[in-house]
């Protein structure tokens, strides 16, 4: 194994350096990854339990996060070889998403409910939306001017005769031309894929694609007209058992915040993983005939956590999760009693499964490494010390550990790639390439707009200078226009992480 020395340890390698087994080098390693959450828990495991006896971590910890949902945006809109790689994924699920932000905060104020119709509706609209992106990039992927056409006439069709059945007050649900517009879209995009394979075989990207090669032909239109299917029947049924029709659209809002809220659970631990697997790829030297820890018990060692919390921690801190969580006031309550009531059975039960990944995990890594991946057994170690931590400690301040650690690790990786990727010119120019011949200009730039920016807008007047009015905009708050952005923007940031890093990807190996 390579040996750095002291000084070879204190000092950032330059971007081609070989540092075995490792990202960047040991230090920025243990600092940024394994050991990430150790630099704002122990700070605050020396101050008070109220939040205003940590605010600056509890600050600085918010901003971070806000930066690193938005610190891979660049190398996504700067560089016109990855734009170009996922044209629906990059263009048309923001702008969705920014529309639907746009409208949320008046929305959510508003008492307009959607009709049975027009929920299944929506629905449709939104299977027509995966059915896009999950081709998007692949050889069935809908070309880009086929998809602005097609997609663009069917909705302004849709819209302009929506409005024409409001303005001549037709006893008519618009909601249909919606769904009319989904079923033709779709169909259309099936059809056309069909076409084209049959003329000429499907040239392959010249960059591995994560992405669908199809499915089965029209099974999202069938989806489609299914959910016509179900909008038919459901009216009249809740009609016959006098139940209200319709879902109100603050419902609809705060269904997406309990999805973001879910995905950025799943979201956090994944990156656990892909660390893992990041070092897995690098420690393929070490293994004897190029073998790799599989894929599972690294997911597995990750996750295996979960059911002890929920088993344990949900009843014993019971209060905490009820205020923090007090969408779900009433149901919270009974369900946290289940847990309390299948302790006896269900704690013996959690630990064990703990212990038995834990073992599993070291037998797999001794099998293919020898225990020699120094990256690997630190990265296992620190992830397990902070789940370890939420049964010691208080779990507010653990979290909030959490949360700093998973942001901190995003940047660094981010930073790193990209400080190899664009170490020297490309051919095709990028405008990132540019911009980070001068890396400190650039990240300062970063930290300013989306960290810095963004917690002055949210907590002017409340935590920061809280004698001083709260910022406005069009008539609400700041931050409640940011509370918004936070969900929304989160959502894209968790959808790009899921493709974009890759470890199977051959740009993304290249670059580690």
């Amino acid at each position: 194994m390579q040996q750095l020395g002291l000084r070879g340890v204190f000092r950032v390698p330059e971007p081609d350096a070989k540092v075995e087994g490792w990202h960047v080098s040991p230090l920025i390693d243990l600092a940024a990854y394994s050991l990430s959450w150790v630099w704002v828990l122990v700070p605050l495991l020396l101050l008070g339990p109220a939040r205003a006896d940590y605010l600056f971590w509890y600050l600085l910890t918010i901003g971070l996060t806000d930066l690193h949902r938005h610190f891979g945006l660049p190398y996504v809109y700067l560089d016109s070889q990855v734009r170009a790689r996922y044209p629906a994924r990059f263009w048309l699920f923001p702008a969705v998403l920014l529309l639907a932000w746009a409208a949320s905060p008046y929305l959510a104020h508003s008492e307009l409910v959607l009709s049975p119709v027009g929920a299944c509706a929506l629905a449709g609209l939104v299977v027509l939306l995966v059915q896009i992106l999950r081709r998007d990039g692949g050889e069935a992927g809908v070309p880009v001017g086929e998809l602005t056409t097609v997609l663009g006439g069917a909705l302004s069709a849709a819209l302009l005769l929506d409005v024409c059945t409001r303005s001549l007050r037709i006893d008519f649900d618009g909601a249909w031309w919606w769904f009319g517009a989904a079923l033709f879209a779709s169909t259309w995009f099936d059809s056309q894929r069909i076409r084209r394979s049959a003329q000429a075989p499907a040239t392959p990207p010249t960059e591995q694609a994560i992405a669908s090669l199809g499915g089965p032909r029209f099974a999202a239109s069938m989806l489609i007209l299914a959910l016509m299917g179900l909008a038919l029947v459901i009216r009249p049924w809740l009609e016959r058992h006098q139940v209200q029709p319709g879902v109100p659209i603050d419902q609809l809002i705060a269904i997406v915040g309990v999805l973001a809220a879910l995905w950025n659970f799943w979201h956090v631990y994944m990156q656990k993983y892909g660390i893992m697997r990041l070092y897995n790829a690098k420690a393929r030297g070490l293994a004897q005939d190029q073998q790799e820890v599989p894929g599972w018990i690294d997911r597995a060692l990750v996750l295996c956590w979960l059911p002890l919390y929920f088993a344990y921690l949900g009843p014993l801190y019971r209060e905490i999760a009820v205020d923090y969580f007090d969408d779900a006031a009433a149901v919270l309550p009974g369900f946290i009693d289940l847990l309390e009531q299948a302790m006896p059975v269900s704690l013996p039960v959690t630990i064990a499964f703990v212990v038995v990944i834990h073992v599993l995990w070291l037998r797999a890594e001794f099998r293919v490494n020898r225990l020699r991946s120094a990256p690997r057994l630190l990265m296992a170690g620190g992830t397990t010390g902070l789940a370890l931590c939420f049964f010691v400690f208080d779990p507010v301040k653990v979290y909030l550990a959490f949360a700093f650690s998973h942001a901190l690790e995003y940047c660094v990786f981010v930073w790193a790639y990209q400080r190899k990727r664009y170490q020297s010119a490309l051919a095709h120019g990028p405008v990132l390439g540019h911009m980070l011949r001068r890396p400190l200009w650039f990240y300062l730039g970063m930290i300013l707009a989306f960290g810095v920016a963004l917690l002055l807008l949210k907590y002017w007047g409340r935590w920061i200078m809280p004698d001083a009015d709260r910022p406005e905009l069009f008539g609400y708050r700041t931050a409640y226009w940011l509370g918004f952005w936070g969900v929304y923007q989160s959502l894209v940031h968790f959808y790009f992480d899921g493709f974009l890093w890759k470890m199977r990807l051959p740009s993304v190996r290249a670059n580690i």
